[in-house]
């Protein structure tokens, strides 16, 4: 299923958009253009040479003495006449042209590609607006450093490509729907978003069901886009309280969006893009929903909840470990790790959201527990929670959408590109994961405090500076770790992160 799925996903789009590149777009554009010019220059032309040899009713009406009047009466300008001989145009066939031209015109307008830069990437489309085509960009540069920590191999900074994504996405016709987009960023080429989907409109708001590799809806902060999120990385809620699938859904996953500040959401996956077809893949199903119950111009209140089941394929996975990075995504020693949980059999989650903005202020708070059970007999969960309030030193709200019920971009009133600051925000969030819930397994506990700056220079790039000041108590060393590293008891230290970012 997953050849099936990925190669569907991809085939649909690559093949429309195979036909006509960007370059040969824009010189379309541009030569219709033109034609276009040279067409209502034409008309213009025509227009002047007709309003030449109208009547100067004007002038006849200027002359104050009667007699002069009636005698104006009695004389044709000679440039009154119609022209006569070779050449001569009658208005007649002047309008007749004008209104053929015209004609040619409309039709141009009405067959040629519309170009729409408002959200940072050219974004093609028919006249009709049946075929869109908008290529798509991210790319996020960081650097981190740390130190306190009481392990030297913990003190380490660098910096890395957290993301590097190209795709493209639109519209093949009404009402299908298409994504494809690859990250870079890692040692091998990753698969992202690589979908198609088809829309339907109600009257209580629109349905949309995709096919093939989504980003899954789960949890407020793990639902918005790397894009968006406040902090350089998401919190332990949307990071750890998930499914072994991970970020993505690979197979059917359908969305409401009602027309009233609300939507609910539904999957069901069969592994994802990296594994083998020679083993059998998890079974996940995966739900969300969120519900506004006010919004105004300045303020709104966010409440949400969403779950997850899966079921281990039998043979496929023999034990389960998880951690979490607590400091940097770079620091991939500063982790808290849960012990090794023999023979997964299920695993259930869920979690609840709460979020609000009132002018500049913004807030949110989520909680989530993972509990998994074993065929060996031994079970166990673990929980993480997190809070976090931002505030926008230069007045703008801060981005949030009442469709997906996730944070967004936030509308930037002075770019520095037209002259002004930009958009500066101060954000501080606490964050708290705890895999310790059953003393059959000796997990860890981390827990975390993180200010944030974040300066949008415009709506397309942004800067981003991190301090997170992290503690950490590992009871039992790393499952697995080829290197034998022993970060176990207490430990705490300070990371500094900056994220340079542009997107489109």
């Amino acid at each position: 299923m997953t050849a099936v799925v990925a190669s569907a996903a991809v085939y649909g789009p690559t093949a429309a958009i195979a036909q006509t590149s960007n370059d040969e777009l824009a010189d379309l554009v541009r030569r219709q253009a033109a034609q276009i010019e040279r067409l209502e220059g034409r008309i213009q032309a025509l227009e002047s040479d007709e309003q030449g040899t109208a009547p100067s009713n004007a002038g006849m009406a200027s002359q104050s003495d009667s007699a002069a009047q009636d005698s104006s009466r009695n004389v044709v300008d000679s440039r009154q006449q119609p022209k006569s001989g070779p050449g001569a145009t009658s208005p007649q066939a002047s309008t007749g042209s004008m209104a053929s031209m015209q004609e040619q015109i409309d039709t141009l307008k009405q067959n040629s590609v519309q170009v729409d830069w408002k959200t940072g990437s050219p974004k093609f489309s028919s006249r009709d607006g049946d075929f869109t085509f908008q290529p798509l960009g991210r790319l996020q540069y960081d650097y981190s450093t740390t130190d306190g920590s009481r392990y030297a191999d913990r003190e380490i900074d660098g910096s890395e490509f957290r993301r590097l994504r190209i795709g493209f996405q639109g519209q093949l016709m009404e009402p299908i729907l298409y994504k494809v987009e690859f990250d870079f960023a890692e040692e091998n080429v990753g698969v992202r978003d690589a979908y198609i989907a088809t829309k339907k409109d109600f009257a209580l708001g629109q349905g949309v069901v995709y096919v093939g590799n989504k980003f899954a809806d789960r949890s407020l902060d793990g639902a918005t886009s790397s894009k968006y999120i406040w902090f350089l990385e998401r919190n332990p809620v949307a990071n750890a309280i998930i499914p072994e699938s991970g970020y993505y859904n690979l197979g059917v996953t359908s969305a409401f969006y009602g027309k009233d500040n609300w939507h609910v959401s539904a999957g069901v996956s069969k592994g994802d893009l990296g594994n083998s077809n020679t083993e059998s893949d998890n079974t996940t199903l995966i739900s969300r929903a969120h519900f506004n119950p006010f919004v105004t111009d300045n303020a709104m209140m966010h409440v949400g909840a969403w779950g997850f089941y899966e079921d281990f394929a039998r043979g496929n996975q023999d034990d389960l470990t998880d951690s979490e990075r607590f400091a940097s995504h770079f620091n991939d020693n500063v982790r808290v790790y849960s012990d090794t949980i023999d023979e997964p059999e299920t695993s259930t989650g869920y979690g609840v959201e709460l979020a609000g903005l009132a002018g500049p202020v913004a807030a949110g708070a989520e909680y989530g527990r993972r509990t998994i059970d074993t065929r060996a007999g031994d079970d166990t969960d673990y929980d993480a929670y997190s809070a976090q309030i931002g505030y926008s030193l230069t007045g703008e709200q801060f981005g949030y959408s009442t469709k997906n019920g996730a944070w967004s971009a936030p509308t930037i009133d002075n770019p520095v590109t037209d002259g002004g600051w930009g958009a500066w925000q101060v954000m501080a969030r606490y964050d708290a994961l705890d895999y310790e819930n059953n003393g059959q397994f000796a997990g860890g506990t981390g827990h975390g405090t993180t200010l944030g700056v974040s300066w949008y220079l415009n709506n397309y790039t942004r800067f981003m500076l991190n301090w997170i000041n992290w503690n950490t108590n590992n009871r039992v060393p790393i499952a697995g770790d080829p290197t034998d590293r022993d970060f176990t008891g207490s430990d705490d230290g300070n990371t500094i992160s900056a994220r340079a970012q542009v997107i489109f």
